[in-house]
């Protein structure tokens, strides 16, 4: 999941800044920024799902309760330091910008519709417990 994600990631943070530059360039450096942290953050979460999976259910429900708080955390430290030391930043714009993890999670759940996230999820599973075929 993490690696499509950048697929509509990457128009949006375009169209965000091309937008927000209509208005003034800082505007459309904010709504960029605020694209690249959520997706980044969405992404983030996926693989380290991923590993957690791999490790243990316990180590998967903690991962899935902590991760958006971490995000949350994560958006939160870049708006205060950008605030405090850009004067060029754009707090809306920014927020705006965050709202680019809606397509990203509709495209994310039109993978999932279409079967191929499970596939993926198949075939790593195989992949790893594959024995050889001298084995008893």
């Amino acid at each position: 999941m993490a690696v499509w994600a950048p697929v509509p990631a990457v128009p949006a943070a375009v169209l965000a800044f091309g937008l927000g530059s209509i208005v003034r360039v800082g505007v459309g450096a904010s709504a960029a920024i605020g694209v690249a942290v959520a997706v980044g953050g969405f992404a983030a979460q996926a693989l380290a799902l991923g590993w957690a999976r791999k490790v243990s259910p316990v180590a998967t429900q903690a991962v899935a309760l902590s991760s958006f708080l971490i995000l949350i955390g994560i958006v939160g430290g870049v708006y205060v330091l950008l605030s405090a030391t850009a004067p060029w930043f754009s707090e809306k714009a920014f927020g705006g910008g965050l709202l680019a993890l809606i397509p990203v999670a509709f495209y994310e759940a039109h993978l999932a519709r279409r079967g191929r996230v499970a596939e993926l999820i198949v075939d790593a599973d195989r992949a790893t417990t594959r024995r050889p075929k001298g084995s008893a």
